[in-house]
């Protein structure tokens, strides 16, 4: 399967087996009714199992087979003990409609699926690589897999792609099932709200500015931590409303905070943490009055929890502490080059030994901007923002800087209704959720780079819009205490218009979002020691080229050639010669066919045929001045 069908049966796969599986564990915790922290329970516990099984022999097919026996057995296990399945299934299509509907926004713009972000965040192909040795895992292990990176979300895609054919299609397709959970995530404590109302909540939560932002560049990682934050958030929120628990009743938490570590490693749990110490704290100080009782009567829940988390965590702990965490290590740092040899190519140090550069280098990045121009506004988690790209500073484009000023008004008044709600609710797990976000991309904006504190935002903007969607959204009925008219007239004007402009926002961030070739080739990145410093031309299908972001994608995947120059198939004449001072030319997805008249067959990889030229001085070829040819 590919396309859409493919791409979309991906997401609704993930997202079963996420609903089933986090059903489940909410029954083991003593659940006897649904609730719509199920999916997030469930996505960190199906991320976690992809992730040991696919490393066992089988590796896709294992992690397949893996999470579809987990999923299904908790999904069995909460039919049996949980109550409100029929009315969950009716609250969750309109949800559902509407946040697919607006992931597709990207595709139908482009005109075609593949993959998400290219030319506006080429990480992409890192982490499709790394998938693509997962599921195949010869060779030195790439660089990803070697710096400890978070590799769950790429276990569920090589998991996914067994059912669809086509990794690309597949990894698209868990970046879509984010939002879909988020969405359905959304709903819990307004299940009971009139249709349209917790419709549009949840889905402007899914879809955020940010968040969508994120999405366009195929940034899945902020993703799942958006989701799994959320997620605790809330569920935390109805762990108080249950009242007295016994003492599994922290399991789902315990499970979702190990997620965040599959899916974005120890910086993840950050949020996770800070959450709860807000929330705890917030809480003692409701119940000052029998603060010990409340002590005691938490703590075998809580020894539970940090024995579960622990116990879930303790196989990944050497890959945590090795995680460096930044952009600029996501190349193969598993080779490092020392010399040529005879025929040219780079030479590589054992992955040991640069495995021990790793650990031992503290490398570090101050500069590092990744794709940003700078600093991102923090207006931009306000959640109004007309620009589909959320680099650009206000008046750079062709909207002028006033309306975004006006936006982001018309956004902090939305967010101080929501906030206000909080309070008048004591809804302190939410209030908390933004308190911690808030204070960690403080934290990062103070003592990190740009590109960091723009990952903290996208996370903020996320909570940011589940609180003011709260708040804005919120029926008259459900009010501790009548408004008064004009307060209510006021605030549904500003509800009606935050909601218009949010909404706009975030369909600018998902129709600018551009979308790379369909299909992934991974011989680029095995063939890399081959044009690693040499003046390579790249040949790429016509296609792929003029409709799919061919250039931007295989730039970046063939980065390491100096310079690489992308052309499209066309231009390649086999009874003409290579266009001097060209030594080597790969040919993406092209047959046996040789592309010029005097080369030969070096080695062909991952739908890469690597052709060199036949009596050529190599020396005066790299000595040459690197020019692209027209």
């Amino acid at each position: 399967m590919s396309g859409a069908l493919g791409t979309y049966a991906a997401a609704l796969i993930v997202l079963a087996a996420s609903t089933a599986a986090g059903a489940g564990i909410l029954a083991i915790s003593g659940r006897r009714e649904w609730s719509w922290t199920a999916p997030a329970v469930g996505l960190a516990t199906i991320t976690i199992v992809a992730w040991w099984a696919v490393r066992l022999p089988g590796h896709g097919w294992s992690a397949l087979a893996a999470v579809a026996l987990v999923s299904t057995a908790l999904g069995v296990f909460a039919a049996l003990r949980l109550d409100g399945f029929g009315q969950a299934a009716r609250e969750a299509w309109p949800v559902l409609g509407a946040v697919g509907l607006a992931t597709a926004i990207p595709f139908a713009v482009e005109g075609h699926f593949g993959v998400l972000g290219t030319g506006f965040n080429v990480d992409m192909s890192q982490h499709l690589f790394a998938a693509n040795w997962l599921a195949d895992p010869d060779g030195p292990a790439p660089g990803l897999f070697e710096q400890g990176y978070p590799l769950g979300p790429h276990a569920l895609a090589v998991a996914a792609a067994e059912l669809t054919g086509s990794l690309t299609t597949a990894f698209s397709g868990v970046t879509i099932a984010v939002p879909l959970v988020v969405g359905l995530i959304a709903l819990t404590g307004i299940e009971r709200w009139p249709l349209w109302r917790r419709t549009v909540a949840a889905a402007l939560t899914a879809i955020a500015y940010l968040v969508a932002t994120y999405f366009a560049q195929g940034a899945f990682k902020e993703l799942f931590e958006i989701a799994l934050l959320v997620g605790f958030a809330l569920w935390l929120g109805e762990l108080r409303r249950l009242g007295d628990a016994g003492p599994g009743a922290g399991l789902p938490g315990a499970v979702l905070a190990a997620g965040t570590l599959y899916a974005y490693s120890s910086p993840g749990l950050g949020w996770i943490v800070g959450t709860f110490v807000i929330w705890a704290l917030l809480e003692l100080l409701v119940a000052r009055d029998r603060v010990g009782a409340v002590v005691r009567g938490a703590l075998p829940a809580a020894a539970v929890a940090v024995a579960v988390a622990l116990l879930l965590v303790a196989p990944e702990i050497d890959r945590i502490v090795d995680f460096g965490g930044s952009v600029g290590t996501v190349s193969d740092s598993t080779r490092e080059a020392v010399g040529r040899g005879d025929d040219g190519a780079i030479e590589t140090r054992e992955p040991e030994r640069a495995r021990e550069r790793l650990r031992s280098d503290k490398l570090r990045f101050d500069d590092d901007l990744g794709n940003l121009f700078g600093q991102i506004s923090p207006l931009e988690a306000l959640g109004v923002w007309p620009s589909g790209d959320f680099r650009v500073a206000p008046g750079d484009g062709a909207i002028p800087a006033p309306v975004f000023y006006l936006g982001a008004l018309l956004g902090a008044l939305a967010l101080a209704m929501g906030a206000r709600m909080l309070a008048r609710t004591g809804e302190t797990a939410l209030l908390a959720a933004l308190l911690a976000a808030l204070a960690i991309w403080i934290a990062a904006r103070i003592g990190s780079t740009p590109y960091t504190s723009a990952k903290a935002l996208a996370v903020l903007g996320g909570v940011v819009m589940l609180v003011t969607a709260r708040g804005v959204l919120r029926p008259p009925d459900a009010e501790p205490r009548p408004e008064p008219l004009a307060a209510g007239r006021l605030g549904a004007a500003i509800a009606a218009a935050f909601i218009l402009a949010a909404a706009a926002s975030s369909a600018l961030a998902l129709g600018n979002a551009p979308v790379g070739p369909s299909d992934y080739h991974p011989g680029a990145r095995e063939l890399s020691d081959r044009f690693a410093g040499r003046a390579t031309l790249v040949l790429v299908p016509d296609e792929v080229m003029a409709n799919q972001h061919g250039s931007e994608f295989y730039g970046w995947e063939f980065r390491e050639a100096t310079p690489p120059c992308i052309s499209p198939a066309s231009a390649a004449d086999p009874e003409a010669p290579t266009p001097p001072p060209w030594s080597r030319v790969a040919v993406v997805d092209g047959g046996d066919d040789a592309p010029f008249s005097d080369v030969e067959l070096v080695r062909d990889a991952g739908g890469v045929a690597f052709w060199r030229v036949v009596g050529r001085d190599r020396t005066r070829a790299d000595e040459a001045e690197p020019a692209c040819p027209a």
